[in-house]
């Protein structure tokens, strides 16, 4: 009887300091989702910034909302997916943009229902978007079929080799505003909405915890 009521002791403590341990990690995740919400709100809706203003990596400037002339390459669009916009699956168009000075930026441009070959002539665009880092995946995210142009998240590397251009690094930029306006896509320029749960998830961590402790005690009480 002493050898299980120890066992029993051994295991809540264990799993109280693994719900804590939950628990404050997700305040942890609070405070990084409440930095995330604040950085895309400043970006949003503030005033956009040249692009060619930003130097060294611009990973350093995600989130900056900034305006961009030069050139849609068409023929080497991708096709990111699946994306769902009021209730209804389609694709994410992600194009290289041939800035004025050289450089090849991807750009998101927008939600559009599927595949369609782009036909559209180049032309010079001025268009505004937020920088966003790239090459962000989890453990689940499948592997891009560069093969059938099939595209899960945007890897800036992997992009570049199937479009066999140099395109700028680590980073892409959301469209939210284009002159004029390419009308091949529906761009998304409000704020997004970010769902913000990590302190109820920490509460519940919390409690779950301390009530393992709870029924550890009463056991020990009743034994």
């Amino acid at each position: 009887m002493l050898k299980i009521k120890k066992t029993f002791t051994l295991v809540s403590i264990i799993i109280s300091l693994i719900c804590f341990s939950l628990s404050i990690w997700q305040v942890k995740r609070l405070e990084w989702k409440k930095n995330l919400i604040s950085n895309i709100e400043k970006a949003y809706n503030s005033d956009s910034i040249n692009i060619n203003v930003l130097s060294g990596d611009l990973r350093n400037f995600k989130f900056k909302n900034v305006y961009l002339e030069g050139t849609f390459i068409n023929e080497k669009s991708m096709f990111l997916g699946p994306r769902v916009n009021k209730d209804q699956v389609g694709y994410h168009l992600i194009t290289p943009f041939l800035l004025k000075d050289g450089r090849y930026i991807l750009t998101n441009r927008g939600w559009l229902k599927e595949i369609i070959k782009i036909r559209e002539p180049n032309k010079e665009y001025l268009i505004k978007g937020i920088l966003k880092e790239s090459d962000i995946k989890n453990i689940f995210t499948p592997k891009n079929n560069m093969e059938k142009n099939l595209w899960f998240y945007i890897s800036t590397d992997e992009m570049s080799k199937f479009a066999g251009l140099r395109l700028v690094d680590n980073i892409f930029v959301d469209l939210i505003g284009s002159n004029p306006n390419h009308k091949l896509t529906i761009i998304n320029s409000s704020t997004p909405k970010i769902v913000n749960n990590h302190l109820q998830y920490a509460i519940t961590w919390a409690i779950l915890g301390l009530l393992f402790l709870v029924m550890n005690y009463i056991y020990s009480k009743r034994h």
